[in-house]
């Protein structure tokens, strides 16, 4: 006798299987499939990383005569922002490659820098190392090399001071940062690709930077104007102690001449490494 409800089904066999309904949730309803084969689940409450904000290219149309590729992006602004990449390893001690994001006003990334250097040199030289930096835009393009010879960094003796060569585009100098002898004060000049000053920066002569600024003061040859300043910001007590990656802010006028503008820049890794970064043990100025 066939069963109820299944006229259809011979004796001794299983009716089928009923077949699965819309209304049927699905086995993997509560954790699905990820949409692309291969690629994990991203996970509950998974942040990306920010992505830097990228100052927009300048228009070719901008570039005046006598302008080195790349440096475009220097012509309409006033103000840079420095900041110094953290490394874990200098929490230990470890002397490590500094590396940099250029940034302007409104927080747009301009550049990065990135130095160049062996761990013989890192560890056995420590700030007083000779370095190359090559500072790129955000198209990947080097647009600046910054090179320092190997030099001690008493400015005391003339024999002694410290000579940044900047390039741009690489190979192609166009102005030095040259430190003078003063037996206490900070003090550098700022010369073109003919070696002819054109700017003076003084520094303070105590560099006490607890919960403020230290400021550098840009002036002119004869030192009777201030036209801008190169300031190592406070970056609060935790990375003060712990670590020597600092922020630094770099002001000029507008209209400055766009070389002597990366010139600056590259004044304000030199003070970095001469007056504000540490060996492994040494206290912190």
């Amino acid at each position: 006798m066939a069963s109820k409800g299944y006229a259809d089904t011979a004796p001794g066999l299983l009716p089928p299987a009923p077949a699965y309904s819309k209304e049927v949730p699905h086995h993997n309803a509560v954790y699905p499939a990820p949409p692309n084969p291969g690629v994990p689940p991203v996970p509950p409450g998974y942040m990306p990383p920010p992505v830097p904000a990228l100052m927009p290219a300048p228009t070719l149309a901008l570039q005046p005569a006598g302008c080195p590729p790349g440096l475009e992006y220097l012509l309409q602004i006033d103000q840079l922002l420095v900041h110094q990449t953290f490394h874990l390893a200098e929490l230990l001690g470890w002397e490590v490659r500094n590396s940099y994001s250029v940034k302007n006003s409104v927080g747009q990334q301009v550049f990065l820098a990135e130095e160049e250097n062996n761990c013989c040199t890192l560890q056995c030289f420590g700030p007083s190392r000779p370095f190359t930096f090559h500072i790129q835009d955000n198209l990947g393009q080097e647009v600046l090399t910054l090179t320092r010879p190997l030099a001690c960094s008493y400015c005391c003796f003339p024999c002694c001071l410290q000579d940044l060569e900047v390039q741009s585009p690489p190979g192609v100098p166009i102005g030095y940062v040259v430190q003078e002898c003063h037996p206490f004060l900070p003090k550098l000049t700022l010369l073109n690709e003919r070696r002819q000053p054109q700017l003076r920066i003084k520094g303070p002569l105590f560099f006490c930077s607890c919960c403020r600024d230290v400021v550098f003061e840009v002036k002119t040859l004869d030192e009777s104007m201030v036209i801008g300043h190169i300031s190592k910001q406070w970056s609060g007590f935790l990375r003060e102690a712990c670590t020597d990656a600092d922020n630094f802010g770099i002001l000029f006028p507008v209209d400055l001449d766009v070389k002597m503008k990366a010139v600056l820049l590259g004044a304000c890794f030199l003070i970095d490494f001469l007056y504000f970064e540490e060996r492994k043990g040494d206290k912190k100025r």
